[in-house]
């Protein structure tokens, strides 16, 4: 069977048989360290919030559910969405103090949120060769490994703006809806491709080059010589 002669179609058939082999090592070996490195990373990204402390946590049940123990800032906590929830408040009385506030998470976020890893390895193992495939490799992985806590972040900060009811519908909701379909929907798929594309040169030149068979140039043709003019051999193209 002949190969592709196409430098494009022969990517295609690389990245789809890596891709089929870096989900596998992803789903059946590193799954689990994955979402402990998210885990871990949002646990710590939550006590450095303003008004976390030690309480703050992530717990997963049997069925692979997280549930998040999110730090609440005072001026949300004082909101009268937030004060409600607890009851009448007398008049007179201090606010009730909301430190803390549970989230449920279903599982198949977290696990979303680190299929940015095979697809960034497989993108850029079947790209062509290079001499920097292990730096290019270590830097996108470590960016990937960004964007997944980030991503949870997200989702946290999203539901927990829904469930107090923090933002008043209007543009500002409207946005807020639109980062949240982004970050479910787009970024998982779209940034480990986008970043194997900025970090790989060989792979960004691949992609958008164009493979086309070059015309041959037109030559002018010589003009005759003096006697050939005298005789009336040469004629003018344009007479």
């Amino acid at each position: 069977m002949q190969a592709p002669s196409s430098p494009q179609l022969r990517f295609l058939l690389r990245g789809s048989i890596l891709l089929v082999a870096m989900l596998a090592l992803w789903w059946w070996v590193l799954l689990n360290p994955l979402l402990g490195w998210v885990r871990l990373s949002t646990e710590l990204t939550l006590r450095l919030l303003a008004g976390a402390s030690s309480t703050s946590h992530i717990t997963v049940n049997a069925k692979g559910d997280w549930t998040l123990q999110v730090p609440l800032p005072a001026f949300v906590s004082k909101r009268d969405t937030v004060q409600q929830m607890f009851g009448p408040v007398p008049k007179g009385t201090s606010p009730v103090k909301v430190r803390s506030f549970k989230l449920e998470a279903p599982g198949r976020y977290p696990v979303l949120f680190t299929l940015g890893f095979p697809l960034y390895w497989a993108m850029v193992l079947a790209a062509p060769r290079s001499r920097q495939i292990w730096r290019v490799l270590i830097r996108g992985t470590a960016l990937v490994a960004v964007i997944a806590p980030l991503s949870l972040m997200f989702y946290v900060v999203y539901a927990i703006s829904e469930y107090f009811r923090l933002i008043p519908p209007g543009l500002a909701h409207y946005m807020m809806d639109f980062g949240e379909y982004f970050n479910l929907n787009v970024i998982p798929y779209a940034a480990p491709v986008l970043i194997a594309m900025w970090l790989h040169t060989g792979l960004r030149s691949q992609i958008f080059s164009w493979d086309a068979r070059r015309l041959p140039t037109p030559i002018a043709p010589v003009p005759p010589g003096r006697e050939a003019r005298r005789k009336g051999r040469y004629r003018r193209p344009w007479r």
